[in-house]
């Protein structure tokens, strides 16, 4: 979720500040960073705002193959028009095999994502040796979570180098990887205070809240729909980096005077921060199909999921702000 750290603190790739610490409220603060703010210039990877990382796509020149070249020259002259060269196509299907690729590994980290929460949550050997530590510390004091914040935009920003810098396939891997592990560590306070508000709305109501399934078909259902409408269009929101910038740096310093001063951000800041994330997927999205590197499909696909949790993260505080 640009090489700042996203919500919630900061995070490598894409993601911009998501927010005051999760308290055991109905409206928890733990917010982070979001995706990088501001985006790459051509041919780079965007930096993300509070540990984003930029991502630059891989590709593959593609070749006729059986001397398809010259049937294509000789169809060609046969016709009266001008023939394509291999080589007119290979840029095309460079950039096509490294969007299927981004695209697969952005589907790879949210399943990550959720099979190390679901981890996080259920499973009671990781609960009593990693959960309720992570738990103790992030909600005993709201200065526990700057500390938490921190160290989750230096994580971030190590994942967002590795990610982007790394000559070696297997670091670019370690950087998603660390990435979407400090993004499940971040979201567990959240997550936890969310399935309790909804435990407490089902005795409260007789009716299940489903915070967290609403808010993930919720997230799935904006990003789909802007990304359609990159793709539609074909539109470059490559202009959108230095408003992206300004924005993830505001919202980074609300959160921080929030946690010092003791005030919770309102559902105004949540919506702000949902519609931050949007613009981030734009920016993103328009960054992968014209821009990113061709080789840097690992990095392109933690950008992606930096702004996918970034808005993931502010439905689900918005969807527990409505159902208190």
């Amino acid at each position: 979720m640009p090489a700042a750290a996203p919500a919630w603190g900061a995070a490598a790739g894409a993601a911009p500040g998501f927010g005051g610490s999760p308290q055991p409220q109905p409206q928890p603060q733990a917010q982070w960073g979001g995706p990088p703010a501001g985006g790459p210039p051509p041919g780079q990877a965007a930096p993300s705002p509070f540990g984003g990382a930029p991502s630059p796509m891989a590709g593959m020149s593609s070749s006729a193959p059986f001397g398809g070249g010259a049937i294509a020259a000789a169809a060609a002259s046969a016709s009266g028009r001008p023939g394509l060269s291999p080589d007119a196509t290979a840029g095309v299907s460079e950039r096509v095999r490294f969007i299927r690729l981004t695209y697969l590994h952005l589907f790879g980290a949210i399943l990550l994502f959720a099979g190390l929460e679901w981890l996080l949550m259920k499973n009671a050997f990781v609960i009593e040796h990693v959960s309720v530590p992570i738990l103790r510390f992030a909600l005993g004091d709201r200065y526990n979570w700057l500390v938490v914040l921190a160290l989750y935009m230096a994580v971030g920003y190590v994942a967002d180098y590795w990610a982007r810098h790394a000559t070696s396939r297997a670091m670019q891997y370690a950087g998603l990887i660390l990435y979407v592990i400090a993004e499940a560590v971040i979201f567990l306070p959240l997550l936890v205070l969310a399935e309790m508000q909804a435990a407490d709305y089902l005795r409260a109501t007789g009716k299940e809240a489903h915070i967290i399934r609403d808010a993930a078909f919720l997230t799935l259902a904006i990003f789909g729909a802007l990304t359609a409408s990159v793709l539609i269009t074909k539109k470059d929101f490559s202009f959108m980096r230095g408003a992206l910038a300004i924005a993830s740096g505001a919202a980074l310093m609300l959160i921080v005077i929030s946690i010092i001063a003791g005030f919770n951000l309102g559902i105004l800041f949540s919506v702000a921060m949902v519609l931050l994330a949007a613009g981030y997927v734009l920016y993103y999205t328009s960054q992968v199909l014209a821009h990113y590197n061709p080789q840097q499909y690992v990095a392109a696909a933690l950008a992606l999921f930096s702004a996918v949790a970034l808005m993931f993260w502010y439905i689900i505080r918005i969807l527990m702000k409505l159902r208190e």
